[in-house]
Formats: C-alpha cells, sequence, structure tokens
C-alpha cells in the first residue's frame, strides 16, 4: 500500500487535534457547536418606579437581583416595560440611560433604598476606564441608553467578566451591585427633543439637585433634569401616572480556569487631562465631563462636512491589551464615533442606529442601536503608555446640549500571560492569543459539560501548554506554517502620465495600458494621490481629487493604444473591459477606485486572499491583458465656491449640456455631467494661479500566483441602482439601473430626533453569494457613513467616513480624507447564494448637496475548493479565525 507522506507541521496539527479530540472524547461537530450548553440566563425586574407626563426619574437601587457566586458575566441586557410587561416605546418614556454599578458592602449592613448608604459601609468597585474623580462617574460595568434594544452585547467564549472573586472581596465585605434608571416621560410634552436632551428651560431649573446654581451658560444637560424634576407639558394634556420597570436579562457561566477574564474600559471624549505637578510619564489627572454642548454651524460658513460637529480627545493609557469588544454610546443626532491608535489605526469605529416605525425598538428619529466591533482576537493591540484618540461625531444643523461620547471597550490584558510584552507586536504572539482563544472555545463546551468525568483532569493549564508545544513542534508562528506571509509580497510605485490643471481646471482623461505588475499575480493592495513634478502630496483644498478608477481590459495583440483618445476609444473587437463581479457592470466595472479618501483608507487584502489578475486561462487567444487608469480632479485653488465646485454644481460651471452635446434634464442641478474633461469652475474675479503639472502617484503590493493563495471577486454595489423585474422572474439589476450618482436636498425646519440627516436605501438581490473578506464605502464630503444589511438585518459592514482637522495633506479640515473598511473574521460573515442585501447610505442634510455617490465596495470569497478546504480545515480546528 502506497503511503501519502504530508508536511510535518501539517502532520503535528492534525495529530495534535486528534489526540484532543479524543481525550475529549466527543465528536468534533459537538466540539465546535455545543458552546451554549452551560451559559445560565436569567431575567431580572428593577423596583418600581413611577412616572406621570413629563416627569423624570432618575434613583438608584442598591442590592439588586444579580448573579451571585464567582461566575463569569457573558451578556447583560435591559429595556423599560410597564406592568403587564409591555415594552413601552422611547417617544412615550425615554430611556436616557441606566448604569449597573459594582461595590463592596459591610457585612450586617443593609442598604436596600435610593439614597446614599454611608461612605463605610460600602466602596464602589470601579471599571479599568480612565475617569476615577468621583464614585458615580463613569465607574459602572454595564450601561447603555435609548439604544439598549439592538446593541449587541454578547462576549465570545473563552472570555467572560469575572464577578465575585473571593480573592478580590476584603474581609468582612461581601459584593453587590447597584441599579440607575434615568428615565423621561415624554407624553404630551411641548418639545420632545428639548426635554430628552434635558434643556434647563424646559424644566424651569436654575439649580442643580444639590440647590447650587448653574454655571453660566450651561443650556441643558444632566444638572436639569435629576430625579422628580418636570418637562413642560401641553397646556390641556392628560395622561395617567404608570408604574414602570426596568427588564435586565443577564447570561453568565460559572467561572473556572478556562475562563480568560477580560477587563472593561470606558473612555470619554470629554475628558480633561491635567498633568501631576512633578510627575513623569504616564502620571495624569482625569476629569471626565460627561457631558457636552453643540452650537449650531453657521449658514454662511458651512465647510464641505456640512453641519457636522466633530470632537476628539487624546488619551493615553497606563495599560496596553488587546481589543475583543468595542461599542461607543451617543445620543440623538449622533453620527458614530471612532477610536484611533497612535499610528492612527481604527480600533473600532461604532455608528448609531436609528428607528424608522413605531413600535418599541424601532422608534422613528431614536437612536435604538449601535454597531459593535468584535475583532479577531489577537488582531486589536493598545500598547502599554500608547495615546488613543477618540473621535465623536453629531449633526450640528441646530444646538444640542447634553450630548455624550463615550466608547466601552472589553479588553484582555496583555501581561495577563508572561510571553506577551508590550511594544512591537509580532506575529508569533498575535498566532499564540489567537491559538489559546481558539482551543479554549473549541473545548470549552466539553470541558464544562456537568456529565464530563474528564473535567477534573483537565485545566486551563493544560490548554495553554498544548498550545505552547504546538507552537514549539511547529517551529515558527502559525501564519508561517499556513502560508506565506509577507515576505514574499512585491511593491512598486508607478505615476500616471501627466496631468495639468490651473485653478478653477478640471481634468477627467482616461490612460490605457499604464504601469502596472504583470504576469499571473495576486493584487494585495492599492493606493494613491495626487503629487507634483517635485513629488510633493498635493492637499485636497487645492485640486480635488474627485475619484480615480483603475480598469482591466484584454486588448487584440498587435493593436496599441497608449494616449487619452477622448470617448474615441478602440473597437470592440481591439478591447474588451474585464469588469468585477458587481451588479452594474457596464457603468461601474472599476477593479480599484476611490476619491478624496485615498490617502487614509485601508486597502490591504488580508492573507491567504487575493485579487487574481493575469491568469492565461481567463484571456482569449490572441489578446493580451491591460490596464487602464481614469482620474478625474478639479483645481479649486481661487474659485467662489469650494464645495460647489467639488459638487460640480452646473450653475458654477456655466452648463446647460453635457459632454457629447446633449441638453442636460431640467432639474439636473450638479453632479458628473457638469464638470467634465476641460470645464471650468468660476474663480474669483482678479484671482491668478499658475498652471501647474500633476501626477497620480499610485502604490501597487503583488505577489506571486500559486495555489495557496485564495482569490477573492470584488462586487461594487450602488445604492442609486433601480431594479427592474424581467418576464416574471426575480427582480435583477440592468446596465441602466445604476445612476452612479444623486442629489440630496435641504432639511425642513420641522426637524426630527435623528437631526438634518438623508438616509437613502436600496434593496439588491446578489446572484452569488460568499465569505465577506473586506467592505469599505465610498461617499463625497457631507457622507457620515454607510452600512449594508443582511436579509435577515445582520450587519454585513459599516463603514464610515475620516473628516480632516488641519491644512496639510491627508488631514484637509471638512474633507473626507479616509474611510474605516471591514475586515472580518473569514468565515464569520456570509452573504448566501441569491440573499438580498440592503445599502444604505447617509448624508448630512443640512444644505442641498448635489451629485453625491453611495457606492460599496466588498471582497468575496466564494467556497474554497477541495485542495483548500483542506488546508484550512486543519488550520481551522486551531485558528478558527483565520
Amino acid at each position: 500500500m502506497k503511503m501519502q507522506f504530508y508536511p510535518p507541521q501539517h502532520w503535528v496539527l492534525s495529530s495534535a487535534l486528534v489526540v484532543l479530540l479524543v481525550l475529549l472524547g466527543t465528536p468534533l461537530s459537538h466540539a465546535l457547536r455545543n458552546t451554549q450548553n452551560n451559559i445560565k440566563e436569567a431575567v431580572f425586574f428593577s423596583p418600581k418606579f413611577e412616572l406621570k407626563p413629563g416627569s423624570v426619574s432618575n434613583k438608584y437601587y442598591y442590592d439588586i437581583e444579580f448573579p451571585r457566586g464567582h461566575v463569569a458575566i457573558k451578556s447583560f441586557t435591559g429595556e423599560v416595560i410597564d406592568e403587564e410587561g409591555n415594552s413601552i416605546p422611547l417617544y412615550e418614556t425615554y430611556l436616557h440611560h441606566w448604569l449597573v454599578f459594582r461595590y463592596h458592602q459591610r457585612k450586617g449592613a443593609t442598604h436596600t433604598g435610593h439614597g446614599i448608604p454611608p461612605k463605610s459601609d460600602y466602596a464602589i468597585v470601579r471599571n479599568s476606564g480612565l475617569c476615577h474623580q468621583k464614585d458615580f462617574i463613569l465607574s459602572q460595568y454595564f450601561g447603555i441608553g435609548s439604544e439598549t434594544r439592538k446593541t449587541t452585547t454578547y462576549i465570545p467564549d473563552p472570555f467572560g467578566i469575572e464577578i465575585v472573586n473571593p480573592a478580590e472581596i476584603p474581609d468582612g465585605y461581601e459584593e453587590k451591585w447597584l441599579l440607575n434608571v434615568h428615565a423621561i416621560d415624554t407624553r404630551g410634552v411641548q418639545d420632545k427633543k428639548g426635554c430628552i436632551e434635558c434643556r434647563c428651560d424646559h424644566y424651569n431649573v436654575t439649580k442643580d439637585e444639590y440647590g447650587k446654581p448653574l454655571k453660566a451658560g450651561y443650556l441643558g444637560g444632566l444638572y436639569c433634569c435629576y430625579d422628580k424634576t418636570q418637562c413642560r407639558v401641553k397646556e390641556g394634556f392628560e395622561a395617567p401616572k404608570r408604574s414602570l420597570y426596568l427588564k435586565y436579562t443577564v447570561k453568565w457561566i460559572d467561572s473556572d480556569d478556562l475562563i480568560v477574564p477580560v477587563k472593561v474600559y470606558i473612555l470619554d471624549v470629554t475628558d480633561r487631562l491635567k498633568k501631576l505637578n512633578g510627575s513623569k510619564g504616564m502620571r495624569v489627572k482625569h476629569n471626565c465631563q460627561l457631558e457636552y454642548q453643540v452650537e449650531p454651524c453657521s449658514n454662511n460658513n458651512k465647510d464641505n462636512s456640512g453641519c457636522i460637529d466633530v470632537r476628539r480627545k487624546s488619551l493615553p493609557m497606563p495599560n496596553g491589551g488587546y481589543v475583543i469588544y468595542g461599542v461607543t454610546h451617543q445620543h440623538s443626532y449622533g453620527l458614530g464615533s471612532t477610536l484611533y491608535a497612535q499610528d492612527g489605526r481604527v480600533i473600532c469605529s461604532s455608528k448609531p442606529r436609528y428607528g424608522r416605525g413605531k413600535e418599541a425598538g424601532n422608534e422613528a428619529g431614536y437612536v435604538v442601536g449601535m454597531s459593535t466591533c468584535y475583532p479577531k482576537p489577537g488582531s486589536v493591540q493598545i500598547f502599554d503608555g500608547e495615546t488613543l484618540t477618540i473621535e465623536s461625531n453629531y449633526s450640528n444643523s441646530e444646538r444640542h446640549t447634553g450630548l455624550m461620547g463615550l466608547f466601552y471597550l472589553l479588553r484582555l490584558i496583555a501581561h495577563a500571560y508572561g510571553h506577551l510584552n508590550s511594544g512591537v507586536k509580532n506575529s508569533n504572539q498575535v498566532s499564540q492569543i489567537e491559538l489559546l482563544a481558539s482551543i479554549s472555545a473549541l473545548v470549552l463546551p466539553q470541558l464544562r459539560h456537568e456529565n464530563s468525568i474528564k473535567m477534573r483532569f483537565v485545566s486551563q493549564y493544560w490548554l495553554l501548554s498544548s498550545a505552547t508545544v504546538l507552537l514549539l513542534l511547529l517551529g515558527t508562528p502559525l501564519s508561517h506554517a499556513l502560508w506565506k506571509n509577507e515576505n514574499n509580497v512585491k511593491e512598486a510605485v508607478f505615476l500616471s502620465p501627466k496631468f495639468e490643471l490651473g485653478p478653477g481646471s478640471v481634468l477627467d482623461q482616461y490612460y490605457f495600458d499604464i504601469e502596472f505588475p504583470r504576469g499571473h499575480v495576486a493584487i494585495k493592495s492599492f493606493t494613491g494621490e495626487v503629487i507634483d513634478e517635485e513629488g510633493n502630496s498635493i492637499p485636497l483644498h487645492e485640486t480635488y481629487l474627485h475619484h480615480w478608477l483603475v480598469f482591466r481590459y484584454h486588448q487584440r495583440k498587435g493593436v496599441t493604444h497608449t494616449g487619452y483618445g477622448g470617448h474615441q476609444v478602440l473597437s470592440e473587437s481591439d478591447l474588451v473591459i474585464v469588469s468585477n463581479s458587481g451588479l452594474c457592470q457596464n457603468l461601474i466595472s472599476q477593479y480599484f477606485g476611490i476619491g478624496s479618501e485615498t490617502r487614509r483608507t485601508a486597502t490591504d487584502i488580508p492573507d491567504p486572499y487575493g485579487i487574481e489578475i493575469g491568469n492565461p486561462a481567463e484571456i482569449a487567444d490572441g489578446y493580451e491583458e491591460k490596464w487602464m487608469l481614469n482620474v478625474h480632479a478639479i483645481d479649486t485653488r481661487g474659485v467662489e465656491d469650494r464645495m460647489g465646485c467639488t459638487e460640480c454644481r452646473c450653475d458654477l460651471y456655466n452648463v446647460t449640456m453635457d459632454q457629447f452635446g446633449h441638453p442636460l434634464r431640467s432639474d439636473y442641478r450638479g453632479g458628473l455631467l457638469c464638470c467634465h474633461d476641460n470645464t471650468q469652475c468660476k474663480v474669483r474675479e482678479g484671482f491668478e494661479g499658475p498652471k501647474r503639472s500633476l501626477f497620480i502617484r499610485y502604490t501597487v503590493k503583488w505577489i506571486e500566483w500559486d495555489n495557496s493563495i485564495v482569490p477573492v471577486k470584488i462586487y461594487i454595489l450602488d445604492v442609486t441602482d433601480k431594479l427592474q423585474v424581467s418576464n416574471g422572474s426575480k427582480a435583477t439589476p440592468t446596465k441602466d439601473n445604476c445612476q452612479i450618482e444623486y442629489d440630496v436636498e435641504p432639511c425642513s425646519n420641522d426637524k426630527d430626533s435623528s437631526g438634518c440627516i438623508d438616509v437613502k436605501r436600496t434593496s439588491l438581490p446578489m446572484p452569488s453569494g460568499g465569505y465577506v473578506i473586506y467592505g469599505v464605502a465610498h461617499q463625497h464630503s457631507g457622507g457620515v457613513g454607510s452600512t449594508l444589511y443582511g436579509q435577515d438585518g445582520r450587519i454585513i459592514c459599516s463603514s464610515k467616513p475620516i473628516y480632516g482637522s488641519g491644512k496639510e495633506a491627508g488631514n484637509e479640515a471638512g474633507y473626507i480624507v479616509g474611510m474605516s473598511t471591514c475586515y472580518p473574521k473569514p468565515g464569520s460573515v456570509q452573504i448566501s447564494d441569491g440573499e438580498t442585501v440592503t445599502l444604505e447610505s447617509n448624508y448630512s442634510s443640512s444644505q442641498r448637496h448635489t451629485g453625491l455617490m453611495g457606492l460599496f465596495y466588498l471582497l468575496v470569497a466564494e467556497k474554497l475548493s477541495d485542495q483548500h478546504s483542506m488546508h484550512f480545515s486543519r488550520a481551522s480546528l486551531v485558528a478558527e479565525m483565520i
């Protein structure tokens, strides 16, 4: 019999797992799926509180019902209900927030009421965050507001929040829990928005709850809507007082050595840092304000971002660790929040979800949920001493008071495992974290099973040592054992042909047969920017890069075409465009492309994936593969209206016909048809500026193709896509469906709680599905983010713009300088064949915008071949996330 030999590292990997499963005595399918067997769940109720129209309850309830004993919390959710158990909608009772605090109480002392007990009887056990100035200032372990019903709080295996650890409770004390519920009854009030923003004039309040006068300029917030205050009700309105409860659901698991504990961190964008006198390094005092006020933007001084208030704060982190979960907390009018690392990478971006109906959990105009971050364990690290930046964005088309910009993080402490150091992260460290997390998740359910006799023989130390042995036997980081790493990635920098621009002028040209990697390769990333002849980066406020697109095409051998031929391109027999896999193949057929956000948008494709090009099997005989570049740039030096020029307003270009000489339709105010090649935007009288020579500098990374690479397909979706039903079949897009661009009209004075935000949606059936590897949106200035939803309402990817705050290239104030991206754990986000996805694009509508775009780029891996499936099956057992 012929023997089959496998590479040594594969043999070790699979053999170790077989031994692992045999020791557990359970089938693989059980080991992978039975993760919920030992999770306990209980529903509790707060003490009753009563509210009448316009009234406020803000009470603290001590010694609430809570899981007892040494356990690990897995999730915590809550909502307001009435005595019959009905969910109460936010437009009747607005849940400003609910918070759960951990505290130690002296044995023998009793306190279950609303008032604060003597300080000698209790001590708040704070989370690991930075705001430590007072007991109740951001010291909670759990807490959320109106978004409570649709915000995921589950903590994945093997992680959990450890509580009631006897080793952490002082002698003579016991651990208890405290609940704070802040609710406002808005039935019949004169101004719902003013009430939920706690406007002081609406509550007729000039002093805080302790009788101290409010500081000058304080127009609204927590100091004006404290317990038993009253918001103004419409004259003659009557409604009964009613009894309400906070229903909260807790999931937990009994703590054991298999749990990997995580710490709770809460960061505040209003944090005011003060360096302690004579201190060195990280010794600072934090003074978190909790809330802030946003002033309305000026009608005469709106920048390209529209009416969006951007608030940032940089915070030094004393201790580092690996991020397991992240979510922001914002009020109505919030547009999302992002946490950045010191090097500018996105740690987590979280965006509000607004309701669209009347039922509880979908109340129109209210924030009913927040998107969350679950990074691959070990992939997002914060280093000891690293300075993070939190950014909170709100619509400021009008004044808002009492706003919050908090960020919740769950972190695995890096030094919890001795081999992980702060400083530079290497792939070996990450692989070990991934391996630990995956093996723990794999065997955790079976080790916890109450009937498993093996439980007494197996501990976390066995798991840790097994993982270590695996890595030592492999003799190399796990990623090296599975596929090629970055050592074989090639990189080249190319320049487009030169183009010239003077003040107000426009370039929109196509360059054929550009320089590009040749041969059968896999593209790993593609970036670009505008530079001058000296290689200097040109800022967007001088030359606005509307977009650059790269197309793949096959050209008949013997035919040459390297210049810009206007719109007289080669005949169809000489040139065939190779479109991406998206739905609008005739209009949006590019392989790569982006706009003003080009410098700060990640485009790297993770191993083992790549965009396959140059495959000889796909090129027809007699043809060769080439690449074409389209550059659309607008010189805005000295123009009368920068935003109007970048939005291609037809009146500013004095254009009434398109580039083909066809009259524009009567309602077309601006867009691509008005800023075509060689058009001119109005320049201020008397302004002069030199014409200058510019280039697109583009950088490509690639790797030689081999069978270890998993190919991905490019899908570009368009929010303007209009579906048509053909011959009674399912709706499918045609070449005429994608409009590419659209206008947004200014909102009226009758603004609802979502502010001046235009929300555009379209539903698109996907002919074929696969696993999402990467996602990013493309929006213009004024954009506030875009989200792609699955047919069941799950978030496939949410992408948010990054606005600049300075003058230098890559950080131009008021311009979109980057987009946040999605890199889901491979295999975790799947689109099914034929699934209908919904694309949502949000823009500020405080003023009119023209020529806007709402595109979404996806990289999708289809089902793996048998070879790839076998390759990954071994890896997936220990590193499911790879």
